[in-house]
């Protein structure tokens, strides 16, 4: 009896994790968005690095600030980019990762009025993006919590 119940579970955990995967998605897109609002104000008005920047703003997503810790220690802004993407990934679809690999390889190499083109073309890709893996939760989230509980229940049924 014990067993039935870990296996219902199980299967209602997979679902709850599953739904959580397409919540955290839309979040650290909607935190990317914010960063890149605040990169081009800062862009406009200081001038600042680029790796002041992402140090600056970094508090909201784990891969800029460890893109921040690998400047600090040294690294080029491209290379801590890319290193600290493949580091953390996760909740991230591969489209979206190639997105902001994107944004790293032409982030800081033109002038201000480049970068704020930059910033507002990535902007309004990261919108578009953050749309879609919105209605991708709006569908799939509830869906997932269901499979999760009726493949529970069936397990259940079937090892009774």
């Amino acid at each position: 009896m014990l067993g039935i119940l870990a296996v219902c579970a199980a299967c209602v955990l997979a679902g709850v994790a599953e739904s959580h995967k397409l919540r955290v998605r839309v979040e650290r897109l909607e935190k990317f968005l914010c960063f890149l609002t605040e990169a081009e104000t800062e862009i406009r008005y200081s001038a600042a690095p680029v790796d002041q920047i992402v140090a600056r703003h970094s508090q909201g997503l784990r891969f800029l600030r460890r893109c921040a810790a690998l400047c600090r220690e040294g690294d080029a802004f491209p290379s801590a980019w890319d290193k600290s993407l493949e580091e953390e990934q996760g909740g991230l679809h591969a489209g979206d990762v190639a997105l902001l690999r994107g944004f790293g390889a032409g982030f800081g190499t033109t002038d201000r009025q480049g970068q704020m083109a930059h910033c507002g073309l990535y902007r309004g890709l990261a919108e578009a993006r953050l749309e879609q893996a919105e209605r991708e939760r709006e569908a799939k989230a509830k869906l997932c919590l269901s499979l999760g509980v009726a493949a529970g229940l069936a397990a259940a049924l079937l090892l009774w």
